[in-house]
């Protein structure tokens, strides 16, 4: 079965997304939101286990691929091969997150923080409640690894014997398709903002604030 766009449209008036890139400030935005407006906070990462336990080879097969079976493999295959995989994970993601927010209170506001494909928000959301957040590709190189579930992923890399071959070959996946992926959300015809070193938190907020209506 297959659901319109425009009768899930229609289901997430109440839901609003910040997507873009890593180390946008996504996390530090939706959390902001929830604690001053009330939002309640979707951030996708939380629930990608219970996604994992859904998905089926047929259905979602970057989401099913069993890494466990041969991490070293997993790392040190080809980067363009890598970064496929990671886009056919995020369209994967996407589907499961519709569906997450479909069951939510139409009543009450929602924030989502993820990455969603552009092309999928253009279809299920309106300029009013999209806002992109990402970061200069040197800025995300430098900090991809800051959070603490991504130093874990870090430390496991290291811990092989070619560890530093295989942390080159995945930060070359992570940032093959930078160019094109920016590109692509400065033209989306959405709102945006690209972090810069004098950003403040304050200031970020008002911007999104204003373009949500809050």
């Amino acid at each position: 079965m297959k659901i319109a766009n425009n009768i899930i449209k229609e289901h997430l008036k109440n839901v609003y997304f910040l997507c873009g890139g890593a180390y946008g400030g996504k996390t530090t935005m939706a959390r902001l939101l929830e604690e001053k407006h009330g939002f309640i906070r979707y951030r996708q990462g939380d629930h990608y286990d219970e996604h994992v336990s859904v998905a089926s080879e047929k259905e979602q097969p970057a989401i099913s691929l069993d890494r466990s079976a041969d991490w070293h493999g997993y790392f040190a295959q080809p980067p363009r091969q890598y970064a496929d995989w990671m886009q056919a994970e995020l369209r994967e993601e996407a589907e499961f997150t519709i569906a997450d927010l479909l069951s939510f209170p139409k009543d009450q506001k929602i924030i989502v923080d993820g990455i969603i494909p552009l092309d999928i928000l253009k279809e299920i959301s309106d300029y009013e409640h999209v806002f992109l957040l990402f970061a200069p590709d040197e800025m995300k190189l430098q900090h991809y690894f800051d959070r603490a579930d991504k130093d874990e992923v870090y430390q496991f890399i290291l811990s092989f014997p070619d560890g530093k071959e295989l942390l080159d070959n995945v930060i070359e996946a992570l940032n093959l398709d930078n160019e094109q992926e920016r590109r692509n959300m400065l033209e989306s015809g959405f709102k945006f903002l690209e972090r810069t070193d004098h950003d403040t938190v304050e200031g970020t907020l008002k911007i999104i604030e204003k373009h949500f209506g809050l």
